[in-house]
């Protein structure tokens, strides 16, 4: 809650901040959009059961970006945190699950080429999160936490921008860097760190708290609005190891809805798709939500597609 709070905090500052300063020079051009996403299911007396729940997520999006005759930089900073309340009617005092958690920052740098469209272009990526994550609400035990993960990643290549609602950037030439600042995961050879093969030595590229990994990056980005008052930004990655089974490749795509009723309320549908082979999924039965245990008794675990889905009405302002 204590997190949630100075997420909120940050929000209201940067967009008080961004509504009495001007610093950026031109040709640069600056701005944001901070907003609280909520939704309550409330069951009093309900004869055919249930649990009430709530959810309240925050979030905060800057950029700023430089265009110039011969060249682009473009910068991006998203924060959210949110908490998920079930049961909060009958047991207010029970335990606040996080719903949500996320720190990025991309910053991509290019100069034109043989087109107004193509861009030699360098990129920078890097991700991580605010607070621990636990596998289930009343687990002492966490599976995350700040900096553990934490992504980087770099890279040089070609971006083609045909427009100004859509970027295609290719890269043969880049590096990512996985860490994991904790011990007891890093330990636990969470994340795909300190990955070893049969005979004990680390695959290649793994480490005890890192892996570096040397592949191919794609990354795309659609932001437009695709009717009146109803904007669609879309963001994929792919990742392709060269130094160890180049086959498996990373997937991330992100999608965010957003549909303003007037200047302060938006309907927000966010959705988040991971797929990482290096980064081993408890199994569980998904009609009991029971752990599937291995011969010896040992909860399985492989890499699995990662969903996660946040639909509600929100408050959002832009400047």
């Amino acid at each position: 809650m204590k997190h949630f709070l100075s997420f909120l905090l940050l929000l209201c500052s940067v967009t008080a901040f961004a509504q009495t300063t001007d610093s950026i020079p031109k040709p640069w051009t600056k701005g944001g959009q901070g907003g609280i996403t909520y939704n309550q299911v409330g069951l009093f007396n309900w004869a055919s059961g249930g649990q009430s729940n709530m959810t309240l997520i925050g979030n905060l999006n800057l950029f700023a970006n430089r265009k110039a005759a011969t060249s682009s930089w473009d910068n991006s900073l998203d924060l959210a945190y949110g908490f998920l309340k079930n049961n909060f009617i009958y047991d207010p005092k029970g335990p606040i699950t996080k719903a949500e958690d996320k720190i990025e920052f991309n910053s991509k740098y290019g100069k034109k080429a043989w087109s107004e469209k193509v861009f030699y272009s360098g990129l920078a990526t890097f991700r991580t999160q605010f607070d621990k994550g636990f596998a289930k609400p009343l687990d002492s035990v966490y599976i995350s936490r700040a900096l553990s993960p934490a992504y980087l990643i770099l890279a040089v290549g070609l971006d083609y921008k045909p427009n100004d609602f859509l970027s295609i950037f290719v890269s043969p030439i880049s590096g990512k860097l996985t860490i994991v600042g904790d011990d007891g995961l890093s330990n636990a050879g969470a994340f795909g760190v300190n990955s070893r093969d049969q005979n004990g030595d680390f695959r290649p590229g793994s480490y005890t708290k890192m892996r570096m990994e040397f592949g191919a990056t794609v990354k795309a980005k659609f932001k437009k609005d695709i009717m009146k008052n109803v904007g669609l930004e879309s963001n994929l990655e792919l990742f392709s190891n060269y130094i160890d089974r180049p086959e498996n490749i990373d997937i991330r795509w992100s999608n965010a809805v957003v549909a303003r009723i007037n200047k302060f309320l938006v309907v927000n549908l966010f959705t988040d798709m991971i797929y990482d082979h290096d980064i081993a999924i408890p199994q569980v039965n998904p009609r009991t939500g029971e752990a599937v245990l291995d011969d010896n008794g040992v909860q399985r675990k492989r890499p699995n597609l990662q969903f996660k889905e946040v639909f509600g009405l929100g408050f959002s302002y832009k400047f």
